[in-house]
């Protein structure tokens, strides 16, 4: 089943976790990163479907305002929560990284890994997600978040700006980013 399959099952229906799973991919692909996402709101809940491609990465982040329950559903990863490295198999179950709750995943098994992440509240991830992914196909970033251009400086310091609330990389540290990310932002919106 394609992506565009599993969105369309029904007119107007949103595609069940099956349709989801039966996927090859997620719907939003991210190249710097090795992962592919598909997305599915329950309530106030956000569905998040993960492929992590073998040597695909998420880079260490947190959420302020955001809890996830992150589940292996096939093929394992590494996660690293608040420092401490583990391996996250099915035989697991889910994991909870709370708010604040810094975290990383990598996939180092040889395969390509599938994950179920529930985020409460769903605040605007899916946005978050979409939005670096379509930054990573256009080239504006490198595998450590840093910009290759002006363009991409420029499209980070209003990207983390937006979206500090929620979602906060570790790299380059926060500190810096308060420093410099409002100034690289107010100099884009002069120029």
């Amino acid at each position: 089943m394609t992506a565009e399959s599993a969105r369309t099952t029904t007119a107007g229906a949103i595609p069940t976790e099956d349709a989801i799973l039966s996927q090859d991919q997620g719907e939003v692909h991210d190249p710097i990163h090795g992962v592919s996402y598909s997305f599915r709101h329950e309530g106030g809940n956000l569905w998040v479907y993960t492929w992590l491609e073998d040597r695909g990465h998420l880079p260490e982040h947190y959420h302020p305002s955001l809890d996830e329950h992150w589940e292996a559903l096939d093929g394992s990863v590494d996660v690293k929560l608040d420092g401490t490295w583990r391996e996250l198999t099915p035989a697991d179950g889910p994991i909870h990284v709370a708010r604040g709750a810094r975290h990383e995943l990598r996939n180092k098994s040889g395969r390509a890994a599938r994950l179920r992440t529930r985020v409460t509240p769903a605040g605007r991830l899916e946005e978050f997600l979409t939005e670096s992914a379509r930054a990573a196909r256009e080239g504006l970033y490198n595998a450590r978040n840093l910009p290759t251009g002006f363009r991409g400086a420029t499209w980070i310091a209003e990207f983390a700006l937006r979206f500090q609330d929620e979602t906060v990389m570790t790299s380059p540290p926060p500190a810096l980013q308060r420093a410099v990310l409002p100034l690289l932002a107010r100099f884009a919106r002069s120029s």
